[in-house]
Order: structure tokens, then sequence, then C-alpha cells
């Protein structure tokens, strides 16, 4: 009864915390100030059918894209593989590959795509009629990231990662490309199964474009986004993150506050749920978002003595947009 008042309180004083950073979100929207806009498009079954709180519970090589000091939870080696059909008819494919290096931490690899898909070209014309401008033809365009992350554990308690890439976007015959880096934190506090996290994405010079009637180079901000999490176990554990066998069940509650430059302050909400580390469920809010603020999803986790397989699936709803369904499969050696 202790522990549970114990918790109780826990729970209450970081929804607290966390609605008062929410409440942000009331004040100045700077949306559309930004380029490669991709870089928010959330990767990984797992996370986005958290809602995308998921950065101080998320662990392995699926981790790079969030929080890269989670990383150096990878006790062998991992490699993950996502799929995604995302809105527009545009697709994005990612994958990830981390190894543990004695002495050193872990090392992973990472790729995302996204493809534009065909896009049917028009002429430009000032005529005010009805004139069908498309001229039959077709261009395309997308965008590529490949990084790569160092993670170190220093303590039984403590992570911190890096995560370096190269990004590129193309549209028809203009292109664009630069370096970037990412870094995180990762913390168990060892009391009742809280952990915090934070991580800043997306650190580099500004994005160069077309050029202007003065033969400059329009410039443009990278989205540079500060997330803060904490996730707390309710039930079960210990924590995963550090290879502990947990109970028959574990229900986690996950909160993540984000601040970006191109947007009013967010607030993430999650909940995970595993019965006999075999099956989850998972649900997720956005909050301050138009679009995409309900999500859901599940595992299993099926392990073998030659393999160990993982197989995540997550549903986000739009209300004006089609269902965006992701699938991601982690293989662990």
């Amino acid at each position: 009864m202790k522990h549970m008042k114990l918790k109780t309180i826990s729970v209450l004083l970081i929804i607290f915390t966390f609605s008062r950073f929410g409440q942000a979100g009331n004040g100045f929207n700077k949306a559309g100030r930004t380029s490669f806009q991709f870089l928010k498009i959330g990767i990984g079954a797992r996370a986005t059918a958290l809602g995308e709180a998921c950065i101080a519970n998320i662990s392995g090589v699926d981790a790079i894209l969030w929080n890269p000091a989670a990383v150096a939870s990878i006790q062998n080696f991992e490699t993950s593989f996502s799929y995604n059909q995302w809105l527009g008819d545009m697709n994005i494919m990612s994958g990830a590959i981390g190894y543990k290096v004695g002495g050193i931490g872990v090392v992973a690899l990472d790729y995302v795509s996204l493809n534009y898909g065909d896009i049917p070209e028009a002429l430009v014309t000032n005529t005010t009629g009805k004139l069908d401008t498309r001229t039959g033809e077709y261009f395309s365009g997308g965008d590529l990231q490949v990084g790569l992350a160092l993670s170190k554990r220093f303590t039984n308690k403590l992570s911190i990662g890096i995560h370096t890439k190269y990004l590129r976007e193309e549209l028809f015959t203009y292109s664009t490309d630069l370096w970037a880096f990412d870094v995180g934190t990762y913390y168990h506090t060892g009391w009742k199964g809280v952990r915090l996290a934070m991580s800043a994405q997306n650190f580099a010079s500004q994005a160069r474009w077309l050029y202007t009637q003065q033969k400059i180079k329009q410039q443009y901000q990278l989205p540079l986004l500060f997330r803060i999490g904490t996730s707390i176990d309710l039930l079960g554990g210990p924590d995963l993150f550090f290879g502990g066998n947990p109970n028959k069940q574990r229900l986690s509650l996950n909160f993540d506050a984000i601040h970006s430059n191109d947007y009013a302050e967010r607030l993430n909400i999650g909940m995970e749920y595993w019965l006999f580390n075999k099956f989850a469920l998972r649900s997720g809010y956005r909050l301050n978002r138009d679009e995409g603020k309900f999500s859901a999803g599940g595992a299993i986790n099926y392990k073998t003595s030659l393999i160990h397989m993982v197989i995540d699936y997550a549903f986000v709803d739009y209300d004006y947009l089609n269902a965006v369904h992701r699938f991601t499969i982690k293989l662990k050696f």
C-alpha cells in the first residue's frame, strides 16, 4: 500500500509538471519556418504507437532516431527494419544496425528514406481560363538520412549518446545536403521504475535552397527538437533497458515534452502493457496537434535458442487524412 501511494504521488507530480509545460502550446505557433520536414515524422512502430512519448522508455537500435543514449542497451548485436506508407502515397523505409564494442560502447548505423512518388508536371500559365496545364510528364523527389551513433553506459544508471547524420533533400532538378547531429541522455533513478531522459536533435547549419534574383541561395533552418521525457512502471518491472527479467505483467506510463523552433510546445502521453514479456499493447495521445493525435499498437516478442525477433505494429488516426500504419521488425543476436 505504501509503495502504491508513492507511485501515485509520483505520477501526479509528473502529470502536473508536464501539463504546465504543455500549456505553453497555446502561444505563438511558428509553423512553416524550417526545411527537411521529414525529420519530424515518427519512425518505428513502437515509438509511434506510444504517441511518440518514448525517449525514456525505448531501448535497442530503434532508439537511434529518438534518443541515441538508449542505444547503449544493446547487449550484442541488433538490427531493425521499418516500413510506413505515409500520407499522399509517399513511402518511408528505414533500417538500423547496432553492435556492442567492448570498452567503447555501442556503435550503430541507420538510414531513413522518404520517396515522394510520381508527381504530375504542369506548366505555369497566366490565363484565367480552365486550361489543363499538365504536360503528361512526371517528376519526383525524396529525402535521405544516413547516420552513425555512439552510445555508452557510464554507470549502471546513466547513458549518453551522440548521433551524427548526413541529410539530403531532392525535388525535381534541385537538391541540398548538409550534416547534422543529435545528443541524448538516459538516467534510471533506481526508484520505483522511474526513468528520465533528454534529447536534442538536428543541430546543423542552415540548408541552402533556390537562388534568388540576386543570385543568393535561400537559407532555412532545420527543425530543432528538444525533448524531455519520463517513464514510470505502474506495474511490474524491473527496467527492460538494463536487461532485467520482467514480471508476468508490466505497465508503464510515459510523458514527453517537446520544444521546437518551428512550432508551439507539445506534450505526448503513452502507455504500454506487457504480458509474460510475449505480447504488448500500446496507446498514446499527442496534445496540441491538428492531426494524428491518437495512436495504438501492439507487439509480439518471439525468442528461441537461435533467434530473438520482435514484431511491432502501430496505427495513427487522422481526422481528415487516411490513417497511417507502421510495421517494424527487430532481430537480436
